[in-house]
């Protein structure tokens, strides 16, 4: 009709109005042909599922480096990652002030910070252009240079008890052991031990007595277990709750993908998919009998390691499958960093791998006991076991250990955030920047 305004896609293909046309009709053709070609792709790039991850990234952890912190997480095929920060104590995905970098990769390096500044960071992903899934809880620390060789500060002893366990989660260090002994301590990137304060919650289990073997935090709350199997909970360091026990004989705890899983003595592996351990555990095959010390969630799969050599890895918590370790040391605990698997045990033991599948004897520098192993802190592995030994590499790799002490108490457990902290026999606690 007259008067009436063309729809836009119609003027695509109207006559043109030059009025020397010759050649122009397969021009404007070709030029139509071009602009509905990128409306379609625009339209199949917006087009990306609506639903964004359920969960948040899991083991978001910051490490300081000389002007510079790298950022590191679990990685799952198909999403992409989004980082928030800002100089400061914490900071959230909606914070007005906070940066953001998008498409970042785990390791994250963010170079250019200011030496004794502190950061706070935060990481939600999206489903392949989705709307964005939860994000991952606050974490932060301070951009400094802290070396291998950094000095070791020994804490006053907590208890006369042995701390078996620590964790860092949420800004807060909780250790645990031996009678129920749990303590707590709020990260602080100006003490000189990297913790405020460590104190006993006010909300524990009158009946708790359980030699507790291990903590972790798995994203939301503090886990603890016990060798008799008991388990309990906390949101807030301070209040500690019952949950469903375990068969005994367990030695240490980890958290992945939904998933609990218990390693314990004669190859025991118990799972328990259910949220704050509420429901039943589940005995799985080990397919060995011999006792199980370590376990963890690394890299997107479960790691359990014992008694001679015995390395088992899972996907799932519930199929595992046993692996040639190349030693029949006992072995402790492992940890991942850098593309590589490292798990640590007696005698100074020091294996690794790229794919947790096909593992090499290392080199090490120690003939002590090591007990635990972790990964952080300006990209090192630090392991920590008998008479106050520190094993340390900053790449993994055979002939790249070096020794240190940090007091001349056993260490069994530790721990990275901003800060290294070990504890041990006798209520130790020993830290390093």
């Amino acid at each position: 009709m007259a008067g009436m305004p063309k729809p836009a896609f119609a003027a695509l293909f109207s006559p043109d109005p030059d009025p020397h046309p010759k050649g122009k009709p397969v021009i404007r053709i070709l030029r139509s042909l071009g602009v509905i070609l990128s409306l379609l792709l625009l339209a199949a790039c917006n087009n990306g599922s609506s639903d964004g991850p359920s969960t948040a990234p899991t083991n978001f952890v910051a490490a300081a480096g000389e002007g510079q912190i790298t950022l590191t997480w679990d990685t799952v095929p198909g999403q992409t990652y989004w980082l928030f920060y800002k100089a400061g104590a914490s900071t959230s995905s909606g914070d007005a002030g906070a940066k953001i970098i998008p498409n970042v990769t785990s390791p994250y390096v963010l170079t250019g910070l200011t030496n004794g500044t502190q950061y706070a960071f935060v990481l939600n992903a999206t489903n392949d252009g989705s709307k964005a899934g939860p994000s991952t809880p606050s974490i932060s620390t301070s951009a400094r240079l802290v070396g291998p060789t950094a000095t070791w500060t020994v804490g006053t002893a907590l208890t006369t008890n042995t701390l078996t366990s620590v964790a860092y989660g949420n800004s807060n260090f909780v250790a645990v052991g031996a009678a129920g002994t749990v303590y707590a301590a709020p990260y602080s990137y100006t003490s000189t031990g990297g913790v405020t304060a460590w104190t006993k919650p006010t909300g524990l289990p009158a009946s708790l007595s359980s030699n507790l073997t291990s903590v972790i935090y798995d994203g939301t709350r503090f886990d603890a277990i016990g060798a008799d199997g008991s388990t309990l909970v906390s949101t807030d360091t301070v209040t500690w709750t019952a949950a469903t026990a375990a068969t005994g004989g367990t030695n240490a705890l980890a958290y992945g993908n939904g998933v609990y899983v218990a390693v314990g003595n004669g190859g025991s592996i118990q799972s328990n998919a259910t949220a704050a351990l509420a429901g039943a555990w589940t005995a799985q095959l080990s397919h060995t009998t011999n006792n199980l010390y370590g376990v963890a969630y690394v890299n997107n799969k479960f790691v359990a390691v014992g008694a001679s050599g015995t390395v088992l890895t899972s996907t799932d918590g519930v199929t595992w499958t046993s692996w040639a370790s190349g030693t029949t040391n006992n072995l402790r605990q492992v940890a991942f960093g850098l593309s590589t698997y490292v798990i640590v045990g007696d005698a100074g033991t020091v294996i690794s791998s790229p794919d947790a599948s096909t593992w090499t004897v290392q080199t090490s520098p120690t003939t002590q006991n090591l007990y635990a192993v972790c990964f952080g802190l300006d990209n090192q592995f630090i392991a920590v076991g008998t008479a106050g030994t520190v094993a340390y590499s900053t790449t993994g790799a055979t002939g790249s250990w070096a020794v240190a002490n940090a007091g001349t108490t056993d260490l069994f457990s530790i721990a990275p955030a901003g800060v290294f902290i070990a504890v041990g026999t006798a209520g130790a606690n020993v830290s390093a920047k």
